[in-house]
């Protein structure tokens, strides 16, 4: 029960105790979200599985041994509660991929991707190429939101202001002018009206907004939602970006495990939550199960990048597509992650500015009643 102790650490497991003892302002809300309401395992916490079991079944220890040692390592309840199930079923004589799969908080690709390290024998390698593979997702996720955290706060604490000013501020000018008997100014006014409005209609506004809202979630839930919202998202570039990305990545980790192409793409599917992606991904698989080559069926896929139709028709003719899967991943990785910099560089500026002349015009309002009836007296 002692050997992380008493053998020597390879070098991730620094960062292994380190994510595990994270402040919650380091976590993804959603990652608490998917753990404790959707049961589902954050990549983090997947890579950080991985990684473990990795360095345990390389030190020399058998399955069943690792099984109490990352019980007693593992943070997570739901992911400690669902390993210690998991090792009870393997030694009642259940495979360990399969064991994974009933519990059910594990995904459908990682269990495939291990029922192939356990009929291979290579298990210990399988982790580690997921382990890479999860940490590669998790880091792309992270930036992913970093880029969007600065200008949502600049936003919030805009709107904020401008709230603030037309509910709080600028109502008292309108008992002064009407006393006065001067003329309020044209900008002035029509945020004094738009004030007005929003006071008098708050309870309806309020009702009608929560309305929508609920609408708009049970509209995602049905089937014609979905497939809307999905289509949608398939029309913005970096969404298209991440998507080619991790479908060439996961391609490419599975061939390279020796796993052939028709049973990799359905194994892929698990990956992706676009439902529209989902059907182009068992439509793929279906043309390549009835004889189709796999370069030939990512044609009629509209938003497949053509360089990884192109790489995937040489592969395919060099025998080679695992290695040129591989460096499509690469190349598009790059990619991906140089958009997600271009996007954050192009929207703080044009955020800032919008919010910017939004706030120069609550504030015009403000100061020209000011000035306006210092001049009257």
């Amino acid at each position: 029960m002692d050997v992380l102790t008493a053998m020597p650490i390879y070098p991730n497991q620094s960062v292994i105790k380190s994510s595990q003892k994270s402040s919650i302002w380091q976590v993804d809300i959603f990652d608490i979200l998917r753990i404790y309401i959707v049961k589902k395992l954050p990549t983090q916490e997947l890579a950080i599985f991985c990684r473990k079991l990795s360095f345990l079944l390389g030190s020399g220890l058998t399955l069943k041994q690792s099984f109490p040692i990352l019980i007693q390592q593992t943070k997570n309840k739901i992911l400690a509660t669902a390993i210690s199930t998991i090792h009870r079923q393997v030694l009642q004589g259940e495979s360990f991929s399969s064991a994974m799969e009933r519990s059910n908080i594990f995904p459908s690709f990682m269990c495939g991707y291990f029922a192939m390290g356990e009929q291979t024998g290579k298990l210990s390698n399988v982790c580690d190429k997921l382990a890479d593979y999860y940490e590669n997702q998790s880091q792309t996720k992270k930036q992913l939101t970093a880029a969007m955290i600065y200008p949502a706060a600049v936003i919030t604490m805009m709107l904020a202001v401008i709230i603030f000013a037309v509910t709080m501020v600028l109502p008292g000018f309108t008992r002064i002018f009407t006393a006065s008997d001067i003329p309020l100014p044209f900008v002035t006014l029509v945020l004094l009206n738009t004030s007005n409005f929003l006071v008098q209609n708050a309870l309806f506004l309020f009702i009608t907004i929560l309305m929508s809202i609920i609408i708009f979630i049970w509209h995602l839930k049905t089937p014609k939602g979905q497939q809307l919202y999905a289509n949608l998202l398939l029309k913005i570039p970096i969404i298209r970006q991440g998507i080619n990305f991790h479908i060439a990545q996961s391609i490419a980790l599975m061939l390279s495990a020796g796993i052939n192409i028709s049973t990799a793409i359905p194994l892929c599917i698990e990956i992706v939550d676009n439902v529209r992606v989902k059907k182009d991904l068992a439509m793929l698989s279906a043309n390549v199960n009835t004889g189709h080559s796999f370069s030939e069926s990512l044609k009629d896929i509209p938003y497949i990048d053509p360089l990884l139709t192109d790489l995937a028709m040489v592969g395919e003719e060099t025998g080679c597509l695992a290695q040129t899967m591989e460096k499509c991943s690469n190349y598009f990785d790059e990619n991906y992650r140089s958009s997600i910099q271009s996007l954050n560089k192009l929207v703080e500026p044009i955020i800032t500015l919008v919010m910017g002349v939004l706030l120069a015009i609550v504030m015009l309002a403000v100061v020209l009643p000011t000035f306006q009836l210092a001049t009257a007296m």
